[in-house]
């Protein structure tokens, strides 16, 4: 039986493409997934299969194909530890199929129909890693389409990897039929589901639908069918858990940061995942502990309300006109709730009835108006402090700092009031003023911000920042009055690997963060060797191994004995790569000297050429060189040549025609390794699919020379 027979029968393949299966893994309607091992790596991976139901004599196979192997070249773009690694992809018998990062674990799908109830903090520790993930992914403009737990996998010490960026694509490619389904219904934004196309914010409501399920035990869009679940998608607000308090959450902000996160339209929702985050975090109810135990006051004494003030402005005018801020502070009584937690409750004018529960008191915006200052009452409870931002640290204050800050803030507003009034000292009363509806203003319109800032946290402290390649200080470091756009931030310190991530700025997301924790240098690193990168020009981006690791210029980069592959692009130029062999104890320094791309030259009589002409594959010959897409790689024929002792190589050269549609012609050996070894390099060039060598726009025949080197283990 054939491996495909075997996969269409349900059996287990002994062999995918060079790669042994040890185990499956598991199976669905897409294909299977396999546990392997790689014979000339020597390391154990994870195969999936790609079952397609088209016949292979129809001709939508072909293009099956080539959209399975775009997708398959824009999942090998990511590089990122929350992202399973996409190590290599071919076609076994027709079947496509993905090798990549074997991951020993479970996935959040699995636990949760184990009926485990994750604790808040550890929700907020998991999705904060696949929040990560999906910013870095649509800073690459790629978009998953199908974030749920089941592509969520958890290994030890809660470390999480999103997997099965095969359906993913580029933002604006436009690869799949208009109106196709991809994704799984529960999970998918309503833009997903009447067929719209997608932006990175469809993943951002798939992940808030995770936390929902993951906080609450609950889908936040119920339903016994497809169709009733897609209904509620487009047209339903989310459901509100039961016994949210009970929980540790706060309900005003759960629903708060849910119906945002879950908002219908994209432009509504948070606009990157580490926002939603973030705003997740201050859904514990831990971060809205007040003042501690010691200084809650009892439930029987309530504190007296203060009446609402409105502060003058800095432009305020003698005749105490001002604007009135669109937030006011306002003293609200405390009452005792379960250990570790507080409610704050909501003060309104009076008559003063039953209030309800809240954590954030937005006072409503109003037009300019004047004002006379009430009396300042002689007791006043500060508020329970309510962070901008998340907390360092919640330990209770001690209730005689809290009395002294209460008798501080009635001093500042007496001050305050005698100030205005013109000082101290008997004298007419004020006229009354008009009110704001007596004299309307208009509303000043509220700015966007032009510029953002970036904050940098990380361990250890006095982390060297590099941003864009330049040097801007140790950690932690804020910078403030940034261009908006996109930034490279690079974090070194020594004795540990660095760590390369990208924010991005804009007038709907002004502020970033980066808060990370470098890994120690492995032993094998700290023996191994160091390099120093420099480009012309600057700038360049600068990968090892698939790994970025800045721009150009960078010194002392440390590398692990060995081959290394380096790869340096930069925009306007050709990419650039290469291999060197690290030497432990000994530096290399790579000079690259980048080639710029050719620029169009505008000539009203352009100088013919012969399409029909076969070119060389070279740089000098052709404007786009012909790249290899697909194809498996030859396999070292151990039962039919002499076994390889470690260290020992052997090589076989061909020279091949690729032709203007991709395909491989007239394979001839130009150095040999023997007949059997031959045999295997040839047949695996014949099946290798190109895409097409182009000159002055128009697709050329090419002759490719290729050398197959295999060593031995």
């Amino acid at each position: 039986m054939s491996d495909e027979r075997a996969h269409e029968a349900g059996a287990q393949p002994a062999v995918i493409g060079r790669y042994q299966i040890t185990g499956t893994l598991g199976s669905g309607a897409m294909g299977a997934v396999y546990k392997a091992f790689d014979p000339l790596i020597k390391r154990t991976l994870a195969i999936k299969t790609i079952r397609l139901d088209v016949p292979r004599q129809s001709p939508h196979h072909r293009s099956f194909l080539e959209r399975f192997y775009l997708e398959a070249r824009i999942s090998g773009t990511l590089s990122h530890p929350g992202i399973v690694t996409l190590f290599d992809v071919g076609e076994e018998d027709g079947l496509p199929f993905l090798a990549m990062e074997f991951i020993e674990g479970s996935t959040i799908a699995a636990m949760l129909d184990e009926g485990i109830r994750f604790k808040p903090e550890r929700v907020i520790g998991i999705v904060s890693q696949v929040a990560a993930a999906l910013d870095y992914a649509h800073s690459q403009g790629v978009i998953h389409r199908d974030i749920k737990p089941s592509n969520l996998m958890l290994s030890a010490g809660d470390k999480v990897k999103v997997t099965d960026f095969g359906i993913a694509k580029l933002a604006d490619a436009e690869i799949t039929h208009s109106g196709a389904l991809v994704g799984t219904p529960a999970y998918m934004s309503p833009e997903q589901a009447m067929g719209e196309k997608l932006d990175g914010r469809s993943d951002i409501f798939s992940l808030g639908v995770c936390a929902f399920e993951m906080l609450s035990g609950e889908q936040p869009f119920p339903g016994s069918n497809v169709t009733a679940i897609l209904y509620k998608l487009v047209h339903v607000d989310p459901i509100e858990p039961a016994d949210l308090e009970a929980s540790g959450l706060v309900p005003q902000k759960w629903r708060d940061v849910f119906n945002k996160a879950l908002a219908k339209k994209p432009e509504k929702r948070y606009q990157t995942a580490t926002a939603f985050v973030q705003d997740l975090e201050y859904c514990l109810g831990s971060w809205f502990a007040g003042l501690g135990p010691e200084a809650t006051p009892p439930a029987a004494e309530p504190v007296p309300l203060l009446p609402t003030p409105v502060l003058p402005a800095q432009n305020e005018t003698r005749s105490g006109t001002a604007e009135v801020q669109e937030t006011v502070m306002i003293a609200r009584p405390v009452v005792p709730m379960a250990e570790g937690e507080t409610k704050v409750l909501r003060p309104v004018p009076p008559p003063i009835g039953d209030v309800g529960p809240t954590v954030v008191m937005p006072a409503p915006r109003v037009p300019k108006a004047s004002f006379t200052l009430p009396p300042v009452p002689t007791e006043l409870v500060p508020p329970p402090a309510v962070p901008a931002r998340r907390p360092t640290a919640r330990r209770a204050l001690p209730i005689g700092w809290i009395l002294g800050g209460a008798a501080f803030v009635v001093s500042a507003l007496a001050l305050a009031g005698w100030a205005i009034l013109g000082g101290a000292g008997p004298g007419p009363a004020p006229e009354a003023l008009p009110t704001a509806e007596a004299s309307p203003a208009p509303v000043e319109p509220v700015s966007l911000p032009t510029t953002g800032s970036l904050r940098v946290a990380a361990e250890p402290a006095g982390t060297r920042v590099l941003v864009n390649g330049d040097p801007r200080g140790e950690t932690p470091l804020e910078l403030v009055g940034l261009a908006f756009g996109v930034y490279e931030v690079r974090l070194e310190s020594r004795g540990y690997d660095p760590q390369v991530r990208e924010v991005q700025l804009s007038a709907t997301a002004p502020e970033a963060e980066v808060r990370t924790a470098l890994q120690r240098t492995a032993r094998a690193v700290e023996a191994g060797g160091l390099a120093d990168l420099v480009s012309t020009p600057s700038g360049a981006r600068v990968s090892i191994d698939g790994r970025p690791v800045g721009r150009t210029p960078l010194t002392g980069v440390q590398l692990q004995p060995g081959p290394r592959r380096i790869d340096v692009a930069l925009e306007g130029h050709e990419p650039w790569s290469t291999t060197i062999e690290v030497t432990p104890g000994r530096k290399e320094r790579v000079d690259i000297r980048l080639r710029p791309l050719p620029s169009p030259v505008a000539s009203s009589t352009p100088v013919p050429f012969d399409a029909s002409k076969t070119y060389q594959n070279t740089a000098s010959d052709v404007d786009v060189l012909a790249r290899k897409v697909s194809g498996v790689s030859p396999s070292y024929p151990s039962d039919r040549a002499p076994r390889l002792r470690s260290g020992e190589r052997v090589s076989v050269t061909v020279r091949f025609l690729v032709d203007d549609v991709g395909d491989v012609h007239d394979v001839q050996v130009l150095g040999s390794a023997g007949p059997a070894i031959d045999e295997v390099v040839i047949s695996a060039v014949r099946g290798w699919k190109f895409q097409p060598a182009t000159k002055r726009g128009l697709r050329v025949k090419v002759e490719v020379t290729f050398k197959q080197t295999f060593l031995g283990g």
